[in-house]
């Protein structure tokens, strides 16, 4: 019974020191902003996500142009029948298209926004930041109606990318 009887107070002891240890081991609670486009249109492989999006226009402005003429002959009530088949057949092949090249580009992205997100977290780290937020995501959803300048953290990310 002796044995048992330590066994309280020594669990009360270690769990006690436990939290003594936990609050002297520094958290970080520093929470930062950043421009995350700006980012990413420095990064120095952002000229091959622009060749594609160019790629892109070129190819869906000249569906977008004819898919216009037609819905306005539509809209007037101009339009035969051959003309509105025309038209979905060209949505539908705009769409297709539009989808295709969405996926290439955020192929193309995707290394990128990886790469960023990696000096992100190294330099939030350096730093003490215990969270990180979009600039433009933040101020857009009314999360962040005012944050201090010296919480932005652009520029040190921007100096740590890869030149």
């Amino acid at each position: 019974m002796k044995p048992f009887a330590l066994f309280g107070p020594a669990l009360a002891l270690l769990l006690l020191s436990g939290l003594l240890v936990a609050q002297n081991q520094p958290t970080p609670s520093k929470i930062g902003y950043l421009n995350a486009r700006a980012l990413v249109e420095a990064h120095p492989q952002f000229a091959q996500v622009k060749a594609v999006q160019a790629q892109a226009e070129a190819e869906l402005k000249p569906l977008r142009d004819q898919l216009q003429a037609l819905e306005a002959k539509i809209r007037a009530g101009n339009a035969s029948a051959k003309e509105q088949q025309d038209y979905r057949v060209l949505a539908q092949s705009l769409q297709e298209a539009g989808r295709k090249w969405t996926e290439r580009s955020n192929a193309v992205l995707k290394p990128i926004t990886e790469e960023i997100d990696q000096v992100i977290a190294r330099v939030a780290k350096a730093q003490g930041f215990a969270m990180v937020l979009d600039q433009e995501v933040a101020a857009s959803s009314g999360l962040v109606v005012y944050a201090a300048e010296e919480l932005n953290l652009t520029q040190a990310v921007l100096q740590a990318l890869p030149k």
